[in-house]
């Protein structure tokens, strides 16, 4: 019956062989390993990036604009974004 092995069981047998200073036939023959498939196994998971579990965040720089464009109706205005309480006004000229 074979014995199956999970990828922690295989990255701890290719961490024991690279320690081991034997070359990969003679780790493979002590401990009954094919070593085609060891080698296999090996590339594969070395190939591999080591994942911590976490999943790295960038926060993007918000966009700043020097201006605010309205819409209302078919009229388009764009006015400076410094002065919010003439803007607040316009807004409310609108909607009134």
């Amino acid at each position: 019956m074979k014995k199956y092995r999970t990828k922690s069981d295989w990255l701890a047998l290719i961490d024991e062989f690279e320690q081991s200073g034997l070359t990969q036939a003679e780790f493979c023959a002590q401990r009954g390993l094919n070593a085609k498939y060891f080698s296999l196994r090996r590339m594969k998971l070395k190939a591999q990036p080591e994942s911590s579990g976490f999943t790295q965040a960038v926060a993007s720089k918000p966009q700043v604009t020097d201006q605010v464009t309205l819409h209302y109706g078919a009229v388009t205005v764009k006015l400076p974004a410094s002065n919010a309480q003439t803007i607040a006004q316009l807004v409310k000229a609108l909607v009134a």
